[in-house]
């Protein structure tokens, strides 16, 4: 098994809670001096905003509350909580209309590797509480912690193959195959721990013209890519502004492209300007690997303006580690639900999730009063 896959095993195993949209008004909540858990700047990467970096405060241990929280393979000592906005806050229904449900969507990475967290559950977060402006330590709030929960954030992968007989020539076909594969198998595999995600792969090849658009639910969906009667061009932005098209009207979009060549068969009117704007204006992050003499400076700026990030393997033996950095600097998105015990006062509280020896916190408050408009 390569390393790309025997590091990437630990999936969600947690009881998931999803929790479908209330009625209400909603109140954004800002965090204190104690954090940077402001709102971020927006955008399609839950990367604007971070927490404080501290450890999970006073008031009781964190974690340990609904079952086994998730343990690292490998040691990691800092966490950091990113995200774009901060909780908001509404009114509860049914039999908790008397008290208020706030929502987050938030990653974790490791600061220190940039690599995304993605396979915490439940048990990896705790919330503590107390009224605000008060001198007393944050409260581990159990039935809060218990009846709050994590869902996963699915994304919608669309995946760009180069499929030129220069890929043969190299001698990488294979190993590019293989990894397209357990890239698309661990992303639909973490979907598939969201209650709204469909298992579905869906891609396009490019070489001399752009490929059709195709839909796979196979486990490997790219075993049928064929490489034998393809030409040797690049028609790389046409091919990646067919793809953006693509995923124009998806909520969490994410493009990832393989090349080994550099542009020289896009159609008239394909151009960087085009892919570049594109990219922007449906807010798609583009994740690049790209293997032996590619133009680095283009594909570095098509990541890096689109808020992806271009890897780059130069041989086939390297692919496994790129397609491995590709699926960790994808942001894991969560969103979780908190619902405090308090029914009445201006309530102050921290948001802890522990990994291993390593913990991040969010501090916020809410006030009830105003929430339920009493």
């Amino acid at each position: 098994m390569t390393q790309f896959s025997k590091l990437c095993t630990a999936l969600i195993a947690a009881q998931f809670l999803f929790v479908a949209g209330c009625g209400g008004s909603s109140v954004p909540v800002n965090s204190n001096t104690n954090s940077n858990a402001s709102n971020g700047s927006g955008g399609s990467n839950a990367g604007s905003g971070t927490g404080s970096g501290t450890d999970a405060g006073t008031g009781g241990s964190a974690g340990q509350v609904g079952g086994t929280p998730t343990e690292p393979e490998e040691q990691v000592s800092e966490i950091e909580i990113t995200f774009d906005d901060g909780f908001t806050f509404q009114q509860d229904t049914g039999s908790r209309a008397d008290k208020v449900v706030g929502t987050f969507d938030f990653a974790v990475r490791n600061p220190s590797t940039g690599r995304y967290i993605r396979d915490l559950n439940s048990s990896n977060m705790v919330f503590k509480e107390r009224t605000l402006g008060s001198d007393s330590d944050f409260v581990v709030e159990v039935e809060a912690t218990q009846s709050s929960s994590i869902e996963i954030t699915p994304i919608d992968v669309m995946y760009l193959i180069d499929n030129s007989y220069s890929v043969v020539q190299s001698g990488a076909n294979t190993e590019l195959l293989n990894q397209a594969n357990e890239l698309a198998a661990e992303i639909n595999t973490r979907n598939g721990s969201s209650s709204t995600a469909s298992n579905v792969t869906r891609f396009r090849t490019f070489a001399d013209s752009v490929g059709a658009l195709k839909t796979s639910t196979a486990a490997t969906p790219f075993s049928t890519v064929s490489f034998e009667e393809q030409g040797g061009g690049t028609a790389l932005y046409e091919g990646m502004y067919n793809a953006l098209m693509d995923l124009s009207t998806s909520a969490h979009p994410v493009l990832f492209v393989f090349t080994d060549g550099r542009e020289n068969a896009s159609a008239q009117g394909y151009n960087l300007d085009l892919v570049l704007s594109t990219a922007a204006n449906y807010g798609i992050p583009v994740y690049i690997a790209g293997l032996g003499n590619v133009d680095t400076n283009v594909l570095g700026q098509i990541a890096s303006t689109s808020g992806g990030q271009f890897f780059q393997a130069e041989t086939a033996d390297e692919l496994a580690d790129t397609f491995e950095n590709v699926l960790y600097s994808i942001p894991a998105e969560y969103t979780v639900t908190y619902r405090p015990t308090q029914r009445a006062g201006h309530i102050e509280f921290q948001f802890v999730v522990e990994y291993g020896e390593a913990s991040d916190t969010l501090v916020g408050d809410f006030n009830v009063d105003e929430i339920l408009g009493e």
